[in-house]
């Protein structure tokens, strides 16, 4: 039980601070505007009224002047994001200077009545309106009992009557502290829960941002898979045609990248991959999508983009993979090349994904026919069809 309650007694502690910031206000306008009811009262009857009637007023007034200080003192501490001793200090005291006062109107009461209600009042309403441990529940309920133990032999004068209200007020107090200690343990268990619901959903949230990323990515690269591409390149053929615009991509293809598995082992193979993945990533837009469509082959979809602009940066790219080789290991760089075939969607014509890449493909297979590390493009001529082969459909 202390562990738990020590998990939730500083989120507790400042639940109560930021209480305070509301009670105490509405505490000392209803102390003045008791104060006036009683300010207002005429001084007639007999001296032991008039001077129960100085005495409620005394404690009104003292009252107002001591709010003052703490209400200041939590406007400045609950701007805190965790308890010092300072808040802690407030925070018992607070309560116990409600207790304290209720005992006060109590004893000043018993001159012409010896009705205990605002001392019963007073311990139910600080059980209910503050979150306090058990243990220091247990001391201000002590503090405050003994205070209205001793002050009624102050002022009842009858035994009978003070027997029967020290034995009501210690039921009173008994009952608040019940009270204060139940809805502890029902806080307690609230933010624990809550903090365990939270929990769970953060981890389901990871698991599912991490499921949508194995679902849409390529593992080794971190670039974008093939399912995922197409459906990104349709969504941009869609509002190209909605809107206007050319698309273009560039499909890449490495050569000889067999070679390079059977010298240096798979390992070195995958590395190459990232290399690769990682200089056509650093060389393109924020808003052009790359993916690894297939084992070696790379493809890049470049919205608002047309043939022209695409065959620049398939040139940068080839000349990047060309000068920079794949850091493999602290004593092997390997020499990557590749062919990049260029294909365009101008502006105004109607086709698919696979027209699209039918043609960067066509332009591929000429730029492997020529000899390879070389860039070749397909004009655009509004003719755009899919290849026999089409291989994206059939992988």
């Amino acid at each position: 039980m202390q562990v738990r309650n020590e998990r939730v007694v500083d989120e507790t502690t400042m639940g109560n601070i930021r209480r305070l910031r509301w009670l105490i206000p509405v505490f000392l306008a209803l102390d003045l505007l008791l104060l006036m009811v009683f300010v207002f009262e005429p001084e007639t009857g007999a001296a032991q009224r008039v001077g129960w009637l100085h005495g409620v007023r005394t404690v009104y007034v003292v009252t107002a002047v001591g709010m003052v200080l703490p209400l200041v003192a939590i406007w400045r501490l609950s701007a805190r994001t965790r308890p010092d001793p300072a808040i802690r200090f407030l925070e018992f005291l607070a309560p116990l200077g409600f207790a304290f006062f209720t005992v006060a109107l109590t004893v000043i009461d018993q001159s012409v009545t010896p009705n205990i209600t605002p001392y019963v009042l007073g311990s139910l309403s600080v059980s209910l309106l503050f979150l306090l441990p058990p243990t220091v529940a247990i001391v201000l309920f002590s503090l405050t009992y003994g205070a209205f133990f001793i002050g009624l032999g102050l002022t009842q004068a009858d035994p009978t009557l003070l027997l029967t209200n020290r034995a009501n007020g210690f039921g009173a107090t008994l009952l608040a502290l019940v009270f204060s200690i139940v809805l502890w343990h029902k806080n307690t268990q609230y933010v624990l829960l809550q903090r365990e619901l939270q929990q769970r959903n953060n981890t389901l949230e990871t698991q599912q941002a991490e499921l949508l990323w194995l679902a849409t990515r390529d593992t080794l690269t971190g670039l974008y898979n093939r399912g995922e591409f197409l459906r990104l390149a349709e969504l941009e053929l869609q509002r190209a045609q909605r809107y206007g615009g050319s698309t273009s991509a560039i499909v890449v293809d490495l050569d000889f990248f067999k070679n390079v598995n059977d010298l240096y082992g798979h390992p070195a193979g995958d590395e190459v991959l990232k290399h690769v993945g990682a200089c056509m990533r650093a060389a393109v837009r924020g808003t052009d999508v790359v993916a690894r469509i297939g084992g070696e082959e790379f493809m890049v979809l470049l919205p608002q983009t047309d043939i022209q602009a695409a065959y620049g940066l398939a040139m940068k790219l080839q000349l990047a993979l060309e000068t920079t080789p794949a850091l493999v290991s602290t004593d092997l760089r390997v020499k990557v090349t590749a062919s990049f075939g260029v294909g365009c969607m101008p502006d105004g014509y109607s086709g698919t994904v696979a027209a699209l890449y039918a043609a960067a493909d066509h332009a591929l297979y000429e730029a492997k026919r020529k000899g390879r590390n070389r860039v070749e493009k397909t004009e655009p001529d509004g003719t755009l069809t899919p290849s026999d082969f089409q291989r994206m459909r059939r992988q």
